[in-house]
């Protein structure tokens, strides 16, 4: 089974020897390549986003108004290598860091435990 990321994912991201890990910040949709290349047009990779930091912007006197109040962190992950990621849990929404533990996917409830208690 692939795991298809969705937003507000928690994720590890194993390659190469670097680990990254962080929520899913966007989905790109699916994207129609063969009518891109029927077209002349060049074809498009799906991606997702992952948020490895946020920082608070800094103050300047233009900017009194902007609702942005940080800055994210993301870096790309492309569809070839969502295989790499692992789903660790599912929060919300971006604004409600609760847990959801009901997802299927966790990766706490679908790994096999051994139970290592010994009795009475």
């Amino acid at each position: 089974m692939t795991y298809n990321p969705q937003v507000n994912d928690y994720v590890i991201w194993e390659r190469n020897g670097l680990l990254d890990q962080g929520w899913v910040y966007f989905v790109s949709e699916p994207i129609d390549n063969e009518k891109r290349i029927k077209n002349n047009w060049r074809p498009v990779a799906r991606y997702v986003t992952i948020e490895v930091g946020v920082r608070e912007k800094p103050k300047c006197q233009y900017d009194k108004n902007n609702p942005h109040k940080y800055v994210h962190i993301l870096l790309c992950c492309y569809e070839n290598q969502w295989k790499e990621l692992k789903f660790v849990k599912k929060r919300k929404s971006q604004n409600d860091n609760s847990i959801l533990l009901d997802s299927k996917e966790h990766v706490y409830y679908n790994e096999p435990k051994q139970n290592t208690h010994d009795g009475q």
